[in-house]
């Protein structure tokens, strides 16, 4: 019982947090050139900005003159701003970041794992919309023109009310009103300091990483200041070859810093930025401190992968070693602990790291909030005794405790005319663009879509009919006589030689199949034969007998104007009679009288399955086939010689 209670608080727990995303980190400075400032919601101004300073949603950014900075994304993108420009940060998301050029020019290289709809940027009167692997620049220009310019990939840009994929080597120029498309005008110099700085990244970058997916965009920074080595404890783990001294450890050089509402390490290292918000840390033998990178799907930004210390007058930090618990507060991966819903002994409480050479850093409260440089304290001869705290010390945070970097900013590089607007009124102003997705495309297209297989739809009725109306028309022309099967071959193939019998006129005539027997009053000596053929075939006759009616008069006559004339031969009765009725004579003989009374008693059945066709509306192919296995002129010669014969005879 008490397995299963295990299992069951196993699954509602633990699970859960394994199949959590990796939490959505912020977004970082990770190149500074000149005097950045950044304007953050809890701070009432602007304040400078360093390598490494965390960036988050309600966030801006201002480049003054002459100065550069770049901005890495959590997906790894690239932005770029050159002098005069300000960025705002409106929304970080999960699968989602939306920036806001408010001024100046912004480059852009997306990431490969930047998904469709993942990025939007929006100016004043343009939204971009750019896709994975791709390079571009926005500019405001003066007089409220945009321009905006693809050299790799492509994306989406939406102004004036319509939305245009603009490729690699276009540009297009908006201004309010109107919009157009050109090639690309020459690299500037800021074009070509940015097209080298990628192509360095890129250089760097081309190493085999062994780092997981959700951080292969700092894998440049880090083949560029370390080496990766495998040990047997923890595989391939990474050490940094830029030291300033031997005694380094890590989060020793820089500071912590208040945002939000939690302190966050700030590295001064430039490659201080995955290997101290993701990870442990580990003493390997031989090699020092090494980084061990998370694995893949276990990717957890955090502020600072540290155990705490903490006595009333000091604040002291360890880095964690691999497998050790995080207590923070909220999530953040499988080893992780949130102190807000969980009450923690303290007393059982032990980090490996702690006894490492500077494995133990301590600073006095007032040096740790005014962001003091750090001191290591000897763990064997400790002047400073430090117990385990649970989670980041609750100290009120100071001005101070809230800048990067503690410097007096010059007048000079303050903002220009530009005053900071709130993040919810330019979500508001700046609403999240349409997604273009497949379905959307698919419903742009749905009027050719749907006029294709309406297409086969029209014709496949046609088809079905040509199929039912075969069997049925075979059958009721040929059911009362089983022996005619050799006759019904040959009418098929000419039915493909002369499809173009005139059949139309016949159908509006049937009604007048009771004038045969009207008309046969002139031969009472042929009269009980005729009526005999036409009990044979009363189905072949039903469908034509229109052009009978004025040839029934003369059908003595009939063998001798069909030969030479065969188009009344396919429609005169007494043809379409004698045709026929000599077929059971070359497999019977000559048992034309005998046969007609064994026939006789399915006339009055035949009409019906005759009428069916017609209270069906036949189609014309159905008409057409009636017409064609009526119409054998090769075999009714034959049969009109046998048949002249045997008249002759007859009258004799």
């Amino acid at each position: 019982m008490k397995r299963i209670i295990c299992m069951c608080l196993f699954v509602v727990f633990v699970l859960p947090t394994w199949s959590l995303a990796a939490a959505i980190g912020p977004a970082r400075v990770s190149y500074v050139d000149g005097d950045v400032l950044f304007h953050s919601p809890d701070a009432d101004e602007w304040l400078p900005a360093t390598i490494n300073t965390p960036l988050d949603e309600g966030d801006a950014v201002w480049c003054p003159d002459d100065s550069r900075v770049e901005i890495q994304l959590p997906d790894g993108t690239m932005v770029r701003l050159d002098g005069g420009s300000q960025l705002d940060l409106l929304a970080n998301e999960d699968g989602f970041m939306h920036l806001h050029l408010a001024s100046g020019h912004l480059y852009l290289k997306t990431a490969q794992t930047t998904g469709d709809n993942a990025l939007q940027i929006d100016a004043d009167d343009t939204t971009v919309l750019p896709s994975a692997r791709s390079r571009l620049r926005i500019d405001m220009l003066p007089n409220s023109l945009e321009d905006v310019a693809i050299t790799k990939g492509s994306a989406y840009v939406e102004g004036n009310g319509n939305r245009t994929r603009v490729r690699a080597g276009e540009q297009i120029l908006l201004e309010e009103g109107h919009s157009e498309t050109l090639p690309l005008n020459p690299a500037d110099n800021w074009e070509i300091w940015n097209v080298d700085r990628d192509r360095e990244q890129s250089r760097s970058a081309r190493a085999d990483s062994y780092l997981p997916d959700e951080l292969r965009g700092n894998a440049a920074e880090l083949n560029a200041n370390g080496t990766w080595v495998s040990v047997p404890e923890y595989g391939t783990v990474w050490r940094p070859t830029v030291v300033v001294s031997a005694d380094w450890a890590p989060y020793r050089d820089g500071r912590w810093i208040w945002r939000g509402d939690d302190y966050v390490w700030l590295s001064f290292e430039a490659w201080g930025w995955a290997p101290y918000h993701y990870g442990r840390w580990a003493v390997v033998s031989g090699f020092g401190w090494c980084w061990v990178p998370p694995v893949r799907g276990d990717v957890y930004w955090g502020p600072g992968y540290v155990g705490w210390y903490r006595t009333g007058s000091h604040v002291g930090w360890t880095p964690l070693a691999p497998g050790e618990v995080f207590y923070g507060r909220r999530n953040y991966g499988r080893h992780s602990v949130n102190i807000t819903k969980v009450n923690i002994n303290t007393s059982t409480v032990v980090y490996r790291n702690r006894t490492k050479p500077g494995g133990l850093t301590v600073l006095p409260q007032n040096d740790f909030l005014r962001g003091r440089p750090a001191t290591a304290l000897p763990s064997r001869k400790s002047s400073v005794f430090v117990s385990v705290s649970v989670g980041s010390p609750r100290i009120k945070p100071l001005r101070e405790t809230r800048m990067p970097i503690v410097k007096q900013t010059p007048p000079r590089v303050a903002p220009p005319r530009i005053e900071h607007r709130d993040s919810r009124e330019l979500r508001e102003r700046f609403p999240r663009a349409a997604p273009v997705q497949a379905a959307e495309k698919r419903r742009q297209q749905a009027p050719p879509s749907v006029s294709v297989p309406a297409a086969p739809s029209g014709r496949t009725p046609q088809v079905r009919e040509k199929k039912t109306s075969f069997p049925v028309v075979a059958p009721a022309e040929r059911t009362p006589d089983k022996d005619k099967l050799p006759s019904q071959t040959k009418p098929p193939r000419r039915d493909e030689r002369q499809p173009a019998q005139p059949a139309r006129p016949v159908q509006p005539a049937q009604p007048a199949q009771p004038t045969v027997p009207v008309s046969q009053p002139q031969q009472p000596d042929r009269q009980q034969g005729n009526d005999r053929r036409q009990g044979d075939r009363p189905q072949q006759a039903v469908p034509r007998p229109v052009t009978p009616v004025t040839q029934s008069p003369p059908p003595v006559s009939v063998s001798a104007p069909q030969r030479t004339e065969q188009p009344r031969r396919a429609t005169t009765p007494a043809d379409s009679q004698n045709g026929p009725a000599a077929a059971p004579s070359r497999g019977n003989g000559r048992p034309g009288t005998a046969s007609a009374p064994a026939k006789t008693p399915p006339q009055a059945g035949t009409p019906a399955r005759v009428e069916q066709p017609r209270r069906e509306s036949a189609p014309k192919e159905m008409q057409q086939r009636k017409v064609w296995k009526v119409t054998t002129p090769e075999s009714a010669i034959e049969n009109d010689s046998r048949e002249k014969d045997t008249r002759g005879k007859e009258r004799r």
